[in-house]
């Protein structure tokens, strides 16, 4: 890994992305225009977060791939947000379809890459990957004109993509292991 800090950020600025375009979401069932300029942010900020990992994984080929990917899937989304602040028609949800799609697919590459040297990194990629999916299956309900549902399972699908990368943050953060560490030797020692 090139850069260990760089690696720590960009994993917390995913994260704090991820969560900032749930919020968008769920707001964008409220308020249309506000939703999407939050998701536009937050998948923005994701997207950079996912760049800062994919060039701090020089060491791991498949994981900086798999970021890379998810890189583009973030921004793809936040350039499809802001379209459809401009036109509202069927074109955005097919894209949003492909995008949520290709970030699935980059998580799951990632998830595979974090299997063996990192286990909760790999579980917060995957867990971010199956979100994805959910939300790209919010969005074909929308296309097929289930609005109700479609927005539901988006916001579902976005909000586990947020745990997710929550997992993945803690998960590469140094010094959280040795916390849980004692706590689990405190509730040893008061039973």
């Amino acid at each position: 890994m090139a850069s260990p800090i760089m690696y720590i950020i960009g994993n917390w600025i995913e994260a704090i992305g991820a969560t900032i375009a749930a919020m968008g979401v769920s707001i964008e069932i409220q308020d249309s225009t506000d939703g999407k300029k939050t998701r536009i942010v937050g998948d923005a900020v994701q997207g950079i977060g996912n760049f800062m990992i994919a060039e701090a994984e020089v060491e791991d080929r498949l994981a900086e791939v798999g970021n890379i990917i998810q890189g583009i899937a973030s921004s793809g989304n936040a350039a499809i947000a802001y379209r459809e602040l401009k036109m509202d028609d069927d074109l955005n949800h097919q894209l949003e379809v492909i995008s949520d799609a290709v970030q699935a697919f980059g998580s799951y590459i990632t998830a595979i890459a974090r299997s063996d040297d990192n286990p909760p990194k790999a579980f917060g990629n995957g867990i971010q990957s199956f979100g994805a999916i959910i939300e790209a299956s919010g969005v074909l309900n929308k296309l097929y004109s289930n609005e109700e549902k479609g927005d539901h399972l988006r916001s579902v699908g976005k909000w586990i993509q947020a745990i997710g990368t929550i997992i993945q943050a803690l998960a590469v953060t140094p010094g959280l292991e040795h916390l849980v560490d004692i706590f689990r030797t405190q509730e040893n020692t008061d039973d």
